[in-house]
Formats: C-alpha cells, structure tokens, sequence
C-alpha cells in the first residue's frame, strides 16, 4: 500500500473522490500548462508562478464534470438545491501551480460547488520532509496537503495528507466550500506541479 491508497479511507469518510488521470489529459497538461497568463490575481497561493490554462479541451471538461455523476459528488450534489430547476455544469476557470520551496497555500476554500486538484509533479521524497523538523513531538506537517473539515461534535479535524509521487497523475474532486491549505516543502529545488480548478452551474 502506498500513501495514495492509504489516502483512501479517509477521502470516503468526507466524501473526497479520487481517481486516475487519463494519459491524453495529462499529455496536454504537462504541454500547455505554462503558456497561460499570471493567475496570481486572483488567487491565494503565496507561490509566484500561477498561470491560467487555456484552450481547455472537451475531453478534459467532460472528464472532470463525468465525476460529479457518481459519489462522492453525486450525493453531495442531491443535498443541495438553490436553483428552481436542474441547469448544466461547467468548468469556470483551470489554472496550474508552479510551487517552489517555501511557497504555500494558506487555508482557503473555493467559489462553485466542486473543485478538483490535479497531481503533475511531486519534487521531493516524503521521508526527507518528514526529517526537516525531527525533534517535534507530533506529525510533521512539512510538503502536505492539508484539509480542516467539521467532526460531528462541532469541533474542527485537521488532516494533513502525504502527498509524495504516488499522487502522481490522480486527481482529488471536493465540495469548493470544504477549507484546505498546502505547507512548504524544504528539501527538493525544482517545481511542485499541480492543476486545479472549480466547477460552477451555468445559468447563463
């Protein structure tokens, strides 16, 4: 068992869906990904490189909306109702993050009902991370992915994720208003590479 699929517990248990990414999908990520626009304005990260993909095409819309008609996604769907009639999906907006060493995502959430995180590249090896602070007297949270979501009892979870080259080419679907954050990593020089983006109804 690797972290991704040790992963898997717990994205059932909150309603995470996560799948393989087809090779024709990533194929166009990796080539495309850094010919878009600064993406930093209207982003969070505290990372310099964003950069919003363009020219996105059907194959790849249609096989990130595809997902919301299964669960996870599909049961959260049927719990929310806002608009008097059913109205079709689409994808707002795609962007890509080059994330350097030391950069990071403070803890946010998203505009739409869905958003997704797509892993291109992880840098650094999990292990070596995990030793950059090696006298803390709890899990070291250097390099993870980070999601803090509501208990029953009302408190707040906080779940950090290890994110390492298992997470290579898979994709994670959530509910936009669910808040998660991505710590700095320390040992590696090159990009920590990941897509993401929202999904939104089009009432248009």
């Amino acid at each position: 068992m690797n972290n991704y699929t040790h992963c898997f517990s717990f994205f059932d248990y909150v309603g995470i869906g996560y799948y393989d990414i087809p090779n024709n999908i990533i194929d166009f990520l990796k080539e495309e990904s850094n010919k878009g626009k600064s993406a930093n304005h209207t982003l969070i990260g505290h990372i310099k490189e964003e950069y919003e993909i363009q020219n996105v095409p059907s194959y790849l819309t249609d096989f990130i909306l595809s997902k919301c008609d299964v669960n996870p996604m599909k049961h959260h769907l049927s719990k929310v109702r806002v608009l008097s009639k059913n109205v079709p999906r689409k994808l707002d907006k795609i962007w890509i993050n080059f994330q350097k060493k030391y950069e990071f995502n403070p803890v946010h959430d998203h505009s739409g009902f869905a958003s997704f995180i797509i892993f291109l590249k992880i840098p650094y090896n999990l292990n070596d991370e995990d030793n950059v602070f090696p006298t803390l007297s709890g899990q070291s949270h250097t390099s993870k992915l980070a999601f803090t979501l509501p208990k029953p009892s009302g408190n707040l979870s906080h779940t950090a994720l290890p994110v390492d080259k298992s997470f290579e080419n898979k994709m994670l679907l959530f509910p936009a208003n669910y808040f998660h954050n991505v710590y700095p990593f320390y040992t590696s020089d090159d990009y920590r590479i990941t897509v993401a983006g929202n999904l939104v109804l089009d009432v248009d």
